[in-house]
């Protein structure tokens, strides 16, 4: 038999991390491309995103070229992708050379996955790429990592918003939504199993 499930975070509802989820708009829109091997998996943060942001929107999918809600903002809004690279800029440095973005756009999934997504999605070369301070290590205590600076996708919005909007404390809902959802899984699976395959993430 299924358990019932929270229909807002869609998570079991002793695990539901929503209760105090109350969103809150950034300081510009938040577009976040999904790949759809990531809506269904149980650590899904960028479900608490768009529960989380006000201003936030999830597109499903691999390929957008043919997308019309990707391409009208694309045409109209000023956007920026948050994707690391030599040649990307840091968020103050982008502001200085365009302004406030009207729209970040963020890459969901593996690095596999996100390397994909870019590769089937031409235009979005053409935006202007954001990449993100080395200085936060990730909270992801439950999934192995190149290295400790690899954000999860909450994670990462979370630390652009508040670069672009100059608030250390921007969206803290988010953040503290995704511990209590990572310390809920750790007390599922057991202390002495997270310790076994977790306690060093590097890879």
């Amino acid at each position: 038999m299924a358990r019932a499930k929270c229909q807002r975070c869609e998570r079991p509802l002793q695990f539901c991390i929503c209760r105090d989820l109350q969103p809150e708009p950034a300081c510009c829109e938040l577009l976040i491309l999904q790949h759809p091997d990531e809506v269904k998996h149980p650590l899904n943060t960028a479900r608490i995103a768009n529960l989380g942001i006000k201003n936030c929107t999830v597109l499903v999918g691999e390929d957008f070229t043919d997308n019309p809600q990707l391409n009208i903002i694309l045409e109209q809004k000023q956007g920026c992708l948050l994707f690391p690279h030599d040649e990307a800029l840091q968020p103050t440095e982008y502001q200085t050379l365009h302004g406030q973005p009207d729209v970040c756009i963020v890459l969901d999934g593996t690095w596999r996955k996100a390397r994909k997504l870019l590769h089937l999605n031409p235009q979005l070369h053409t935006l202007p790429w954001i990449s993100l301070p080395e200085t936060q290590a990730s909270s992801y205590r439950i999934r192995k990592t190149p290295n400790q600076s690899a954000l999860s996708t909450i994670e990462a919005a979370v630390c652009l918003l508040r670069e672009l909007s100059g608030n250390p404390i921007a969206h803290q809902n988010c953040l503290d939504s995704f511990q209590a959802m990572i310390d809920r899984q750790i007390e599922a699976m057991g202390r002495d199993v997270y310790e076994k395959n977790y306690r060093n993430r590097s890879i």
